[in-house]
């Protein structure tokens, strides 16, 4: 079973500067399931949801092109598991004769597509179960900006290189 979730947004974890990305559950307990990713896919995403024109299409932006130029739709995203403290998910596209394909994507790259698409987000309940925290009701909007500001300064200066192998 498959809960709706919310993109809460990409915040920076402090003292080390580590991306997260934040999903919620849109109903329930509302729990939020932390995903760490790459300073590249948080700027990918942060793109996206601030829609910040771009001269020439980012990578994500070419694949919504591609998928939509062959007649198909970016359907949902489902994050399905957290194995061995990495996160999978799936892709499910409906092709122009109304196929549905399924095709497994890291979650920050499904996040970025669903962003770009508006498709909706879900995950597996024993996910949610798994790796969903309660929110804690005192948050406040100050730390959320503050959070926001933080991202973005780690984005200018990343450098793709910080992440070779």
């Amino acid at each position: 079973m498959t809960i709706e979730m919310e993109l809460v947004g990409v915040r920076v974890q402090m003292p080390t500067s580590a991306p997260i990305l934040l999903l919620r559950e849109t109903e329930g307990d509302r729990r939020t399931v932390p995903i760490y990713i790459g300073g590249p896919e948080a700027h990918a995403i942060d793109l996206a949801l601030s829609e910040t024109p771009m001269a020439r299409p980012m990578t994500h932006d070419l694949l919504v092109i591609l998928v939509e130029g062959l007649g198909a739709k970016l359907e949902r995203i489902v994050i399905t598991e957290l194995r061995q403290g990495t996160f999978y998910a799936d892709l499910f596209l409906r092709d122009a004769s109304g196929e549905v394909m399924t095709f497994s994507a890291r979650p920050s790259d499904a996040v970025a597509l669903a962003v770009r698409t508006e498709a909706p987000i879900f995950a597996e309940e024993a996910l949610v179960d798994e790796a969903g925290l309660v929110e804690d009701e005192d948050d406040d909007d100050d730390d959320e900006e503050e959070m926001v500001e933080q991202l973005r300064k780690f984005l200018d200066g990343v450098n793709p290189d910080d992440f070779a192998s």
